[in-house]
């Protein structure tokens, strides 16, 4: 039996963009439809059909079927732009806080930071002392406690102040002064605060001993006249 091909091309408006293109597949379904309802005395076979040439990619043939297909290469460039980000870095000062609270037992167990007793200990002197150095200093950063040690109970703190108007050593020593007439929960004994390992006093204590001491001289006068 003879047969007949058949090459038949179709022309779309050049202006027509590729998106607005009927589908390859579509334009097959469309002859087969054609085909299928021809009247005229002709034997097609459908599975026979097939793309030469178009402008648009086809997807894997579902007859057989040949397809050439032409495609261009697609590139896409990404450009990222990121701002840098700056971090500034608070210069800090530490200051070594020592005092003694008299009367106070000390324990093997407070020698262990992991200890309850320890960590209790920590605690006391944190919530009583922290708000008091908070509200005296707005330089004041963190509240430490590094130790305890024995002679009724030592107890050895580090604090941070911002180093651009951190206060001297008179000044931390005044709070732990002023802290010994309200806090009642430990013992602040006041001659054996150190700072940075120099113990300091304040000027009202400085003139109090003064005056002690010239009253004890006049009255040491006053007695010698007398005899």
């Amino acid at each position: 039996m003879n047969s007949t091909e058949a090459e038949v091309g179709l022309q779309f408006n050049k202006t027509t963009s590729a998106e607005s293109l009927p589908k390859n597949e579509d334009v097959q379904q469309t002859l087969v439809d054609a085909i299928n309802s021809t009247r005229f005395n002709v034997t097609f076979i459908p599975s026979t059909i097939s793309l030469i040439k178009t402008p648009l990619a086809t997807s894997a043939p579902t007859t057989n079927t040949t397809t050439t297909t032409t495609t261009k290469p697609t590139t896409t460039t990404t450009t990222t732009t990121t701002k840098p980000t700056t971090t500034t870095v608070e210069s800090t000062v530490t200051k070594r806080l020592t005092f003694r609270s008299a009367g106070e037992t000390f324990t093997t167990e407070l020698l262990d930071p992991k200890s309850t007793a320890f960590i209790n200990r920590a605690d006391l002197l944190k919530t009583h002392l922290v708000p008091l150095f908070r509200a005296a200093f707005s330089s004041y950063r963190n509240f430490i406690v590094i130790s305890f040690s024995n002679g009724s109970i030592i107890n050895n703190i580090d604090l941070k102040f911002a180093t651009a108007s951190q206060p001297n050593n008179a000044q931390i020593r005044d709070v732990l002064v002023k802290a010994n007439s309200t806090v009642t929960a430990f013992n602040i004994d006041i001659t054996s605060i150190v700072v940075d390992g120099a113990q300091t006093s304040s000027g009202t204590s400085h003139t109090i001993s003064l005056i002690t001491a010239f009253s004890l001289i006049l009255l040491s006068w006053l007695l010698s006249t007398q005899q």
